[in-house]
């Protein structure tokens, strides 16, 4: 298979993973901004919800790691998703606060962000070629 046709397959695996997590995150945020949970930590819980799926999804399917995991590899995976977390919280509250943007507007912006930090940071650095 050639170079370009196997990134083209990562980064399709890539986003089908991330429209599922997404839908994950979005459907845990909305039920607890339903039932009054804090937006910050309905934001925390409902991120790590999609963490957990991203991380099993993308190892086993759409990077393929094989056998045991590296050493640190949980550890890189975590490290980025709190960065990452840590940036979209603060886009959030920027966003929703500083320029008005209703919460669920505030959250499709944030997660496009999400996005491409995760999959340029799960490629590179986490499940490393």
């Amino acid at each position: 298979m050639k170079v370009a046709n196997k990134e083209s397959i990562h980064y399709l695996k890539f986003c089908i993973v991330g429209g599922l997590n997404t839908a994950i995150d979005f459907l845990v945020f909305s039920l607890l901004s339903y039932l009054g949970v804090y937006y910050i930590i309905a934001q925390c819980v409902s991120y790590g919800c999609g963490v957990l799926n991203s991380y099993l999804l993308n190892r086993t399917w759409t990077f393929q790691q094989q056998g045991k995991r590296g050493k640190y590899e949980f550890l890189k995976f975590i490290a980025l998703n709190v960065f990452t977390l840590i940036v979209t919280s603060f886009l959030l509250t920027l966003f929703h606060y500083k320029f008005s943007i209703p919460l669920p507007y505030s959250k499709v912006l944030v997660t496009i962000v999400s996005v491409g930090l995760n999959y340029i940071g799960t490629k590179f650095w986490v499940f490393e070629p």
